[in-house]
């Protein structure tokens, strides 16, 4: 799950400028990252090519945390 946290991380940075240093496991996407329900979207678009997976909006609703995108993420790669 590593691996995963650091590919979100470099996302997250590429898309919205944060460093990826200021990013914690804990961050919250929206509270913490304080991301634009656009620069959400865009990291989502990204996070599903990177890692060639689709994450259904619905899902995604109950993620506030990266660590819980990461174990999403980890979930949609093994059913695939």
């Amino acid at each position: 799950m590593d691996d995963i946290i650091v590919s979100l991380k470099n996302i997250i940075e590429d898309i919205t400028d944060i460093p990826k240093d200021e990013i914690n496991i804990d961050s919250a996407l929206i509270d913490d990252l304080d991301l634009s329900s656009l620069e959400v979207l865009a990291v989502l678009s990204e996070i599903e090519n990177h890692f060639s997976i689709s994450i259904p909006e619905s899902e995604l609703v109950s993620i506030a945390t990266i660590e819980e995108l990461a174990k999403l993420v980890e979930r949609k790669i093994k059913q695939d």
